[in-house]
């Protein structure tokens, strides 16, 4: 009689007792799966739960396209894996695919995972989402992202999806700069997708990888950064630090801006994304193509207004200088006057040019710009990327 009460009251115990986590990641879609790695490795404690048991992975184009960030990652494990074998990694099997990433997961610090884990409700609590499955387990988590096709979870939590805005025309708002993955949505640019895209409206800390954004692994991988920085700073979503999750997001080989003209692969390609997503040099769409037009040349007109924007002081600079493109000399300048640096800017320019700054020909102040030597230089020594903005896309003070 004694050890049946014992066993009861363990039953009990174990029961009542709720998991706690940071995030919580419902669908082992391939964006769901990116969301769950992503969070793990930007040090949040994250469960990954799929109804189905992690038995299939089924890669779309749109998730191939990009060789970068999580899917990079997981290519690396598929070579690994093969030993040298060479063997094509377009056509892998969706078993196998769902093999490997189960290696993956199960060795990833912070991650756990849930197979056939079916939620039986799911509410907010205070600051927590409280979730408890058919088998009577319970979690508590500080956000949760749903991943799930036809946004289950969303449905049952009674949230409502964001989504894109529908908007017309090229660059029609602000909210391009909040883009924290590149967008495959046809005709809506700039091509990323907005961080308020994946917010629930009516609910915070819950995001929701929607059927309507064409997500990719870097929509997912998006998804749980911003989840994973609610999480680890104890914010609320509309509080996100929109520049720092868009930092974490480059640090991790990531993109949220696509060039048709710019590969992901370009050396470069950090500068170009965090210059393009602050709006200091904008991309041009000609003959359906998103361009960013590297190799031209950049005009007073296109950079007057913005670099106002970001550093005030800078409509002095502008009152001196009336020259209708910029030399390399000119950006010095400019960068010297916003930037207050001093002309040792100049030498350690010069020095840098090849190997430092990964700029292509011989230094010559005196050769008009061109917008990839523009995003190099202002990137690294003025910084616009470091100022703050709100999830509409404007600077904070």
């Amino acid at each position: 009689m004694k050890r049946y009460i014992l066993g009861l009251l363990c039953l009990l115990s174990l029961s009542s007792y709720a998991q706690k986590t940071g995030v919580v990641v419902f669908g082992a879609t391939p964006a769901g799966l990116a969301a769950a790695i992503q969070s793990a490795h930007s040090g949040v404690k994250t469960i990954l739960i799929d109804q189905n048991g992690l038995d299939q992975v089924i890669l779309t184009p749109s998730d191939k396209a990009y060789k970068i960030g999580v899917y990079a990652d997981f290519l690396k494990r598929v070579d690994s894996l093969q030993k040298g074998k060479n063997l094509s990694n377009d056509n892998l099997l969706p078993a196998y695919t769902a093999t490997v990433f189960k290696g993956w997961t199960d060795t990833i610090k912070n991650l756990s995972v849930i197979r056939k884990g079916l939620v039986k409700k799911i509410e907010k609590d205070g600051k927590n989402w409280e979730i408890e499955l058919t088998d009577k387990r319970e979690i508590k988590a500080d956000v949760v992202v749903d991943a799930t096709k036809n946004s289950e979870i969303a449905k049952l939590a009674k949230v409502t999806v964001g989504g894109l805005k529908t908007t017309t025309g090229v660059y029609p708002d602000k909210l391009y700069r909040t883009s924290v993955a590149i967008s495959e949505v046809k005709g809506y640019y700039p091509a990323g997708i907005p961080v308020t895209a994946l917010l629930a409206q009516n609910a915070e800390n819950f995001l929701v990888i929607a059927e309507s954004l064409n997500p990719n692994m870097l929509v997912g991988q998006g998804a749980g950064t911003a989840a994973a920085y609610c999480a680890f700073f104890k914010v609320a979503s509309k509080d996100l630090n929109v520049r720092k999750t868009q930092g974490e997001l480059v640090t991790f080989n990531s993109q949220f801006l696509k060039f048709d003209d710019v590969p992901v692969t370009d050396s470069l390609a950090g500068s170009i994304q965090k210059i393009a997503v602050t709006g200091i040099l904008k991309g041009k769409l000609k003959n359906e193509q998103f361009l960013f037009l590297h190799d031209s040349t950049v005009t007073m007109d296109e950079i007057r207004q913005p670099i106002r924007e970001y550093y005030s002081r800078s409509q002095i600079w502008f009152l001196d200088h009336k020259a209708d493109r910029l030399t390399v000399e000119d950006v010095l300048s400019l960068i010297k006057f916003a930037g207050s640096r001093g002309n040792e800017l100049d030498k350690e320019v010069e020095r840098g040019w090849n190997r430092t700054l990964k700029l292509s020909g011989k230094f010559d102040p005196k050769k008009f710009i061109t917008r990839r030597e523009f995003a190099r230089l202002v990137d690294l020594y003025l910084k616009p990327f470091d100022r703050n903005i709100d999830l509409e896309g404007n600077l904070k003070s």
